[in-house]
């Protein structure tokens, strides 16, 4: 019997430790009754091959030892599939897309072709692994740890749009492609009408945006995504571009300077969207992070302004002199300046960062979420 006592050490391998005595003991038995009856209707004592195939049949030690766990048998279950498959596709179009504009930025560069395409199609791949592997996991330790969700308790019906987009298949792009065009109003029980549904809307698919754009960053950001950034020569002049200062600009430096604030900013953000998702009338809390993002924002917009390796290229001394800036580049727009741009869109990151703290501020004090889906 050999033969059994290993078939049976293997499955108790895969037992839980507290049930596992028990649960051999019922299968010894069982399994002997079966070797007894076989061996009676024989008239003789099993061969080893015929005991192996009736182990066989008996089944797989994984698939014994299966039916006997108490702990969920997959990695992303029904009731956080609709989140995962979500966040998936949010994560994918990011890299695709972000790929997709490398790759074209490297053409424009001057870059090989094939050598752009082959970077652009080896970083997708990687990348988009990459995303699906940190999802699957973060849903197996919710899964496993038996992590409560509290928006399966707190639910709103106005958050269930963003379940239109975790259901679309294929054949719901092609058909939203094809009826790009408004359509007539649906009846009550059309529920084809909500393919014209706006994200924004539902406050559960802006905090997965939230957690997955903060995810996909923050793996960029310590290097564990490329997206194929990688340095290759520029020709400036082929392209129309005038880069200024900004060609001589340490980047390599200002990324170890801001390395810290941004990874904590960017934390934040996961933050802000495990709070809506988890505690959607959580508005106060909201507009603490909030707050606290845009004054970070602010702070990091004013260091760039004032003692970043960039500030002298970027830095204007008035409204005025930015202005004339702005007018000479209507006049003559190529080369593009390169130095204005990033003026340009420095000042408008600083805005946004005020706007967002002014928008905290009020939720903060009166309780008021700032959008409607909210």
């Amino acid at each position: 019997m050999d033969m059994l006592e290993d078939y049976l050490r293997a499955v108790s391998r895969l037992l839980p430790k507290a049930k596992r005595e028990d649960i051999i003991a019922e299968l010894r038995d069982e399994i002997l009754t079966r070797i007894e009856s076989q061996e009676g209707e024989l008239g003789r004592t099993l061969t080893p091959d015929e005991t192996e195939q009736l182990l066989r049949d008996f089944g797989h030690p994984i698939v014994v030892a299966a039916r006997y766990r108490d702990e969920p048998q997959y990695s992303v279950g029904p009731a956080l599939y609709p989140f995962w498959i979500f966040a998936v596709r949010m994560a994918v179009i990011l890299e695709v897309v972000i790929s997709a504009l490398v790759f074209f930025g490297r053409l424009m560069a001057g870059a090989n072709p094939a050598e752009a395409l082959g970077t652009a199609i080896g970083s997708g791949i990687t990348g988009v692994m990459t995303l699906i592997g940190f999802a699957t996991v973060a849903a197996w330790i919710i899964e496993r740890k038996g992590i409560t969700i509290a928006y399966f308790k707190t639910w709103r019906v106005r958050d269930l749009r963003f379940l239109d987009f975790a259901a679309w298949d294929w054949a719901d792009v092609s058909d939203w492609m094809a009826a790009r065009t408004p359509r007539p109003q649906a009846a009550s029980h059309d529920y084809g009408a909500y393919y014209g549904w706006n994200l924004r809307q539902s406050s559960a698919g802006r905090g997965v945006s939230a957690i997955v754009a903060g995810v996909v960053f923050i793996l960029w950001w310590v290097g564990a995504l490329s997206f194929g950034l990688t340095p290759i020569p520029v020709d400036y002049a082929s392209l129309h571009v005038d880069p200024g200062a900004l060609a001589h600009v340490d980047w390599p430096a200002l990324k170890a300077a801001v390395y810290w604030p941004v990874l904590a900013w960017s934390l934040a953000l996961i933050l802000f969207g495990t709070v809506i998702l988890t505690w959607p009338r959580g508005v106060r809390l909201r507009g603490v992070i909030d707050i606290f993002m845009g004054l970070a924002g602010l702070a990091i917009a004013l260091w760039i302004w004032t003692a970043s390796p960039v500030a002298n290229a970027i830095r204007v001394d008035s409204v005025q002199v930015l202005l004339q800036r702005i007018q000479a580049f209507f006049i003559q727009p190529l080369p593009i300046p390169l130095e204005l741009a990033a003026t340009v869109f420095l000042i408008l990151f600083a805005f946004g960062a005020f706007c967002r703290a002014l928008g905290g501020l009020w939720e903060l004090l009166t309780g008021a979420p700032r959008y409607p889906g909210d």
